[in-house]
Formats: C-alpha cells, structure tokens, sequence
C-alpha cells in the first residue's frame, strides 16, 4: 500500500512537472508575427531581390528594343556644304571642236541640304524574329531567376525564423534544468546539514549546477544571436525585440504528398529548370538570327529631299526606292558566330540535365527528412513524460536513501536530452516540411 501510495504521488508530480514545462514555453499572442508577415516585409526590403526586379525590367525593354526592328525608321537629315570652287565638267565634243578646254558648271560651291526618309525592312530570313524570339527567352530567363530569389529568400528567413523558435525553447529548456538542478541541490544541502549525505554528494550536485547555469548563459546567447539574423533579414535593428508566432505548436499540417508527385511537381515548377531552359532557347534564337545574315537583307525607303542649286532645273522632290544586302562571302565569320552560339546553347542544355538530377535528389532527401521527423514525434512527446516521472522517481529514491545521488543527475541529464529532442524533432519537422515545398517549387 505505502510503494501503491507512492507511485501515485510521483505521477502526480510527474504530471504537474510536464505543465510547467508546458506553461513554459513562449506563449503565443495575438499580435505575434507570423512566418507569412515575416515574408511579406523581407521581399519589400530585399536588395537582392530588388537588383532582380530592376534586371526584369532591362530585359522587357530589351524585348521592346528588339520588336522596334519591325517598325519603319524615320530619319531627318540636313546640312551645309562647302567645296574650294564650284564642280565642273571638262566639256569634248568632237562636232564642236570649239568648245574643246570649255569647263561647265553644275553645282555651286556652297550649298544647304536637306530631306527626310523612311525606311522599313522587307524581308530579313528571320533575322528580326529571331531576335525577338532570343529577347523574349531571356526576359523569360530573368524573370525565373527572379523568382527563384523570391524562393531562396522564403527559405532562408524560414531558417532564421525557425532559429528564433528553437533558441527560445532551448532557454526554456535550460532554464528547466537549473531550476531543477537547484532543486536538487537544496535537497542535498538540507540532507547534507542533517547528516544524512556526504560532502561528495553535496560537491556533485553544486558542480551539476553550474554546468546547468553554464549551459543557460550560452543559451541565452544563442538566442541573442537567432534574433539578430532574424531582424536583419526584416532590416530591423538587431537588437529588437522579436515576437513571432510558433510554428511548431500552431502547424497543423500534415506531410505535403507522395513522393513521385513531388519530383514531378519539381520538374515542372523549380525555377533553375526554367532558367535554363529559356537561357538555352534564347541562345538558339541568337544562333539562328546571325545565321539569317547569310541570307539577303531586303528593305524599302522613300522620303524627300532638297538639294540647294542653282544649276538644276528642280532642287527637290520625292523619291522611293528598294535595297537588297546580300553577304556572299565574310570569310566564314557568321558560321562561326552562329556555330559558338548553338554550342552555347547545348552546353546550357547539359546544366539543365545536371541540375534536373540535384534536384530530384534534393527532393528525396527533404521527403526523407520529413518522414523521419514525422516519425520521431511520435517518440519524443512519450520520452518527455517518461523523463519527468524517471527524474521525480530518482528525487524520491534519493531522498529515502535507495539511490546514489549520481541517479538524481543523470535523471535530470536525460530530461533534459528529451526535452532538447522533443523541440528538435518539432522544428525539424517545420523545417523540413518548408524544405520539401521549396525542393519541389512550391514554396
């Protein structure tokens, strides 16, 4: 009946342990700050990001630049021209022998002219809309780039978030264990001036103590530290405050699907695929418009012009007209430009290959990373609660004299381990699940 009685007295203590520890943790306010709000703020502020934005728009005026090709050109030319005397010509007709060494003038010496033009191509071989086409891939390129910053930045403030979340429960955890530790060694000093337990004992448990207190000063700056890097991201100053939501005990979320899904998902959406992939066309497009230089280059001009002088009957008037350019030989430079912009090309397509195989493999490890973590909390919240009844059994073993001191701290040692794994394996789950979804491109 007393050993019945006991037991019963240990897990209500055991119980009443586990809600300290419980009412320990950072309370979550209604104003806390959510992963989500965190997000927003970071991808205002981000220079990175911003630098992105600023290329997305070089590479659309890029395109409009390369789409003004098909459009005609207007062109207004005027000027004053000078000669040391006025052009002549040598007058020789055999039937007027006397206007033999006769010179005539056909222009005067100074003269203004003027005129405007309007010119368009024809037909290019596709130079043009090749051009275009290269332009188009390459916005595409930027903007896939840009969005994988967006998601790099996403990841990397959900580690900073996450570090905030797992130094604040380490404290907590720390802070557990000195005060149980001091506990202990009240226990010990009261025994100790009874007579009942030797100074060996009373050394121990002062010894335990102060690693204890060590312990909570490096997780106090730890978690100094966490905050810093938080606030750095949110370009807030560094020693602020920081309140924000804890994701480990508000997540609901389960595991985010089936493997095969995923990989496809990631396939499919991963923006490096996508950036490579353009980059790869848009060299293509470069490749094939050089290679339209081969062919001929047909445009068409008109306008109207003035030319001041004396001697011509009409000075002015309208003109159209149609040119053809056609390259027959330079010498094999256009084969070879077009030749090292295909390699180029294919040379991004084996990147593409390489990265598409980093890829699947990085969604393989943070799936498996994530049913590992799942599986671990399954255990840990067990262990916790076995910790605290074994530490409380200890305490009450100790103090009857049926257990060596050493019992009593290596008891609280394992408490201590279970509550570090039981947050462990809490936020490596968060962690890995926000890992996951930016392996597949979802994030």
């Amino acid at each position: 009946m007393k050993n019945t009685h006991l037991l019963k007295k240990i897990r209500r203590n055991a119980v009443s342990l586990i809600c300290i520890n419980l009412f320990c943790w950072p309370q979550v306010s209604i104003a806390s700050e959510t992963l989500e709000q965190a997000w927003v703020i970071a991808l205002q502020r981000d220079h990175t990001l911003a630098a992105a934005q600023q290329k997305e728009r070089g590479a659309a005026h890029q395109v409009a630049a390369a789409q003004a090709n098909y459009l005609p050109k207007l062109a207004l030319d005027a000027g004053y021209l000078r000669t040391e005397s006025e052009p002549a010509a040598k007058v020789n007709i055999p039937a007027l022998p006397f206007l033999k060494g006769a010179v005539l003038p056909f222009a005067q010496d100074g003269a203004y002219f003027g005129g405007v033009s309007v010119s368009a191509p024809l037909y290019t071989g596709g130079k043009i809309s090749s051009g275009v086409g290269a332009a188009q891939a390459q916005a595409e390129a930027v903007q896939a780039r840009s969005q994988l910053s967006k998601s790099e930045l996403k990841l990397a403030l959900a580690h900073a978030y996450i570090m905030v979340l797992r130094a604040e429960h380490a404290v907590t955890v720390a802070n557990s264990h000195v005060a149980a530790v001091a506990r202990h060694v009240s226990d010990v000093q009261a025994l100790f001036n009874q007579g009942y337990v030797a100074r060996h004992d009373l050394l121990a448990s002062q010894v335990a103590l102060a690693n204890a207190q060590q312990l909570a000063l490096q997780t106090d700056n730890g978690l100094a530290m966490a905050r810093a890097a938080y606030n750095r991201w949110l370009g807030r100053p560094q020693d602020g405050m920081v309140d924000i939501l804890d994701i480990g005990v508000s997540s609901q979320q389960a595991a985010s699907g089936d493997l095969a899904s995923l990989l496809s998902a990631a396939d499919s959406q991963r923006k490096e695929l996508q950036e490579l992939d353009q980059q790869s066309l848009a060299y293509k497009k470069q490749a094939a418009s050089v290679a339209a230089g081969h062919l001929p280059q047909i445009g068409i001009s008109a306008g109207w012009s003035k030319l001041e002088n004396r001697y011509l009957a009409e000075d002015k008037g309208w003109w159209v007209g149609v040119v053809m350019k056609w390259e027959l030989f330079d010498g094999g430079l256009i084969r070879h430009q077009a030749a090292q912009l295909s390699a180029t090309s294919q040379a991004i397509q084996e990147m593409q290959e390489d990265t598409r195989e980093r890829i699947a493999l990085q969604v393989r490890q943070s799936w498996l990373a994530q049913q590992e973590a799942q599986a671990r909390m399954a255990l840990v919240g067990k262990a916790s609660e076995q910790a605290d009844e074994t530490l409380l059994l200890a305490r009450e073993r100790y103090r009857s004299g049926l257990a060596p001191n050493s019992e009593v701290l290596d008891a609280e040692t394992r408490r201590l381990q279970a509550y570090s794994n039981r947050d462990n394996a809490i936020y490596d789950r968060e962690l890995a699940r926000l890992q996951l979804q930016y392996a597949s491109g979802q994030l």
